[in-house]
C-alpha cells in the first residue's frame, strides 16, 4: 500500500511539473538549436532579480496548466538573467528595457514577438504571445514592408502591429513616413488618429503633438470631441503629476499659470481634478502649507491607491521645515484616513511609516 501510494504520489509531481510551462537550462544558442530540430520557436522570459512583477509571473501565472500546456507544444522555453551571464548582451541585441519583457523567436533568432509587462491571467497572457503567429504580427508584415509596400492601408496595419510587438522606434519611425506623406485635411481624420493618440509616437515636444494642440478643433471635428477631449485631459494630466511628484523640478509659478490659461482655453468639461492639482502645485511654489494641506485633504482621499502612492508624499516633504505643530496632527489625522482607505498593504505599510516621518518635518 505504501508503495502504491508513493508511486501514485510521485506520478502527481510529474504530471505537475510537466503541466507547468517547461523553462530549460540553455543558453539562447542551444535553445535556438533544440527549437530548430524540434520544429517550435524560442521563448524567453527576460527577467531581473528585483523585478517585481517578474516574480508574480514566475509565480502565478506561467504554472498555469494551460499556460504550460500552450507554451510547451510550441516553444522552447528559457529564462535568462538580464543583469548576468549572457543576459547584458541579450538585453541590448533585442533592446529589452524593461522587465518583465518576453520574446518569441525564430530558429535563427530574428524577433516574432515582444510582450512587454505582466498579465494577471493564463488567458490574456497566451492571447499576447500567440500574436506572433498571426498573419498580421509584425514578423510576418516586415517581409512586405522591407519589399517595399508603401500603400497606405498597409502601412497603418504595419504600424500597429509593431505597437502591439512593443517595437516602438520601427512603429514611431514608420508612423512619421505615414504623417508626412498626408495633407492637413487628412491629419485630423479617424484612420491616422492613433498616431496622435499614442504618446509613444506622438510624445511631448514632437511635432506631431505639437500640430495636435495647434489643431484640436480641427480634430474635434474629424474624430469626435469624446476622443480629443481625452487625450487633452491626460496631456494636462501627465503634466501637472509629473510637477507634483517632483520628475518636473524646473516648472515656475509662472508655468503653471501658463498651464492654467491653457486648460481654460479648451473648455475641458468634467475635469475640476486637474483645477485641484493646479492649485495644489500654486500652494507648492509659493511655500502655503495652510493652501497644501487644504488641497491635500481635498485631492487625495478621491484618488485610486496606485494614484497616492507617487503623488501624496512629495507635496508634503517638498515643505519640510515649514510646516507647524497644528499642521503635522491634521497631516497625521489625513495620513491615517488613507492609510485605512487603501487595499495594497504595502501603501498601508508606507503611509503609516510616513506617520513617523510627520513628526519631523
Amino acid at each position: 500500500m505504501k508503495k502504491f501510494v508513493s508511486l501514485f504520489t510521485g506520478m502527481l509531481m510529474i504530471v505537475s511539473v510537466f503541466a507547468q510551462t517547461n523553462f530549460q537550462e540553455l543558453t539562447l544558442e542551444k535553445a535556438l538549436e533544440k527549437a530548430k530540430s524540434e520544429h517550435k520557436k524560442v521563448f524567453v522570459d527576460c527577467y531581473t532579480s528585483w523585478c517585481g512583477p517578474c516574480k508574480m509571473m514566475a509565480e502565478k501565472v506561467l504554472p498555469l496548466k494551460e499556460v504550460g500546456e500552450y507554451m510547451n507544444e510550441r516553444f522552447v522555453c528559457i529564462k535568462v538573467d538580464m543583469e548576468k551571464g549572457e543576459g547584458p548582451d541579450l538585453a541590448r541585441k533585442y533592446k529589452v528595457t524593461a522587465y518583465p519583457t518576453f520574446l518569441v523567436l525564430q530558429t535563427d533568432g530574428s524577433l516574432m514577438q515582444r510582450v512587454v509587462g505582466g498579465t494577471l491571467d493564463g488567458k490574456e497572457f497566451i492571447q499576447k504571445v500567440d500574436a506572433a503567429f498571426d498573419e498580421n504580427s509584425a514578423a510576418n508584415l516586415e517581409a512586405e514592408y522591407v519589399a517595399g509596400n508603401r500603400e497606405m492601408n498597409f502601412l497603418l496595419k504595419y504600424t500597429k502591429a509593431l505597437i502591439t510587438a512593443c517595437d516602438l522606434d520601427k512603429a514611431k519611425a514608420v508612423a512619421q513616413d505615414i504623417i508626412g506623406s498626408l495633407e492637413d485635411s487628412q491629419k485630423c481624420t479617424e484612420p491616422y488618429w492613433f498616431i496622435y493618440e499614442d504618446i509613444s509616437l506622438s510624445p511631448m515636444g514632437s511635432g506631431n503633438m505639437n500640430y495636435f494642440l495647434k489643431h484640436t478643433e480641427q480634430f474635434r471635428e474629424g474624430v469626435g470631441v469624446e476622443k480629443v477631449d481625452k487625450k487633452l485631459v491626460s496631456l494636462f494630466d501627465l503634466q501637472l503629476e509629473e510637477i507634483i511628484r517632483g520628475k518636473n523640478t524646473t516648472a515656475t509659478l509662472a508655468d503653471v499659470e501658463d498651464i492654467q490659461k491653457t486648460l481654460d482655453a479648451y473648455k475641458l468639461t468634467g475635469q475640476d481634478y486637474l483645477y485641484e492639482y493646479i492649485e495644489l502645485i500654486k500652494g507648492m511654489k509659493m511655500g502655503n502649507t495652510d493652501k497644501v494641506l487644504e488641497m491635500c485633504k481635498r485631492v487625495f482621499p478621491k484618488m485610486a491607491d496606485e494614484k497616492i502612492a507617487y503623488l501624496y508624499f512629495m507635496p508634503i516633504l517638498s515643505l519640510k521645515g515649514k510646516w507647524n505643530d497644528k499642521q503635522k496632527e491634521e497631516l497625521d489625522t489625513l495620513t491615517e484616513q488613507l492609510a485605512e482607505q487603501v487595499e495594497m498593504s504595502t501603501l498601508k505599510a508606507s503611509l503609516r511609516n510616513f506617520k513617523t516621518a510627520i513628526a519631523r518635518l
